[in-house]
């Protein structure tokens, strides 16, 4: 058994984790080792000084943490197991490169547009010994645009009072307005129907500054919908 550990030093460099990790992901992971390597990636693709917000599959495995780790477990293979089961669950977005190794991304706003980038060879994928590859030819999923498909994707589980509330919005509101309003309230971190229904108000009663954007008059203020939300589903 090894010693105890002696305790966090001060002043150390810290890593965040999204809340959602440990109301909506941490409770589904049944694999010790899927959790290790997901923590581990979530903590090593968004170190300070990296050239991309990403990082190879066998660059990760390589890195002394996770080598010790699995040392006697598989090596990189049950690295890139538990990289692919991540992304397989929609922590990460695990893109194939053509050498066969994989680039892995944080499945946020940020990691899709890196990685839609990368596909479209707008953005070179990092060199590993000096060559340059290319991310394989995939297919991707293109972005829900029904309403109660959107929530699901930006917002969460979709509840019968949720449905029921969406389902009024579309007789009174464009569909492409509730789709907006739910990636707005995503983009601003207020992930609620409640927040969502907020902007679709204020769009009604003010306008919308930008049609083709969905963007609004109030989006550099930091919350202008709080005093609008008052309906008691999420």
């Amino acid at each position: 058994m090894s010693a105890a550990f002696e305790g966090f030093r001060a002043g150390a460099r810290a890593s965040t984790l999204p809340a959602q990790f440990f109301t909506e992901v941490l409770p589904e992971i049944e694999d010790a080792d899927e959790l290790r390597v997901t923590l581990y990636a979530l903590y090593a693709i968004t170190r300070p000084g990296r050239p991309m917000l990403a990082m190879r599959a066998s660059e990760m495995a390589a890195e002394e943490p996770l080598a010790r780790m699995f040392a006697q477990n598989g090596g990189a293979s049950t690295v890139r197991r538990c990289l692919e089961a991540a992304g397989a669950r929609g922590v990460l977005l695990v893109l194939p490169l053509e050498d066969g190794d994989a680039l892995c991304f944080v499945h946020n706003d940020g990691g899709v547009r890196l990685r839609d980038r990368v596909i479209a060879g707008s953005l070179e994928v990092p060199a590993l010994d000096g060559q340059r590859v290319r991310a394989a030819v995939i297919e991707v999923a293109p972005r829900p645009t029904r309403p109660a498909a959107v929530y699901e994707q930006e917002i969460g589980m979709l509840t019968p009072a949720v449905a029921a509330a969406i389902a009024e919005a579309e007789q009174q509101y464009p569909e492409e307005w509730i789709v907006d309003a739910l990636r707005e309230a995503s983009t601003r971190n207020a992930r609620s129907w409640r927040y969502a229904e907020a902007i679709l108000e204020r769009w009604k009663t003010e306008g919308r500054s930008d049609e083709s954007t969905g963007r609004d008059p109030g989006r550099s203020q930091a919350n202008p919908y709080e005093h609008l939300i008052h309906r008691g589903y999420d």
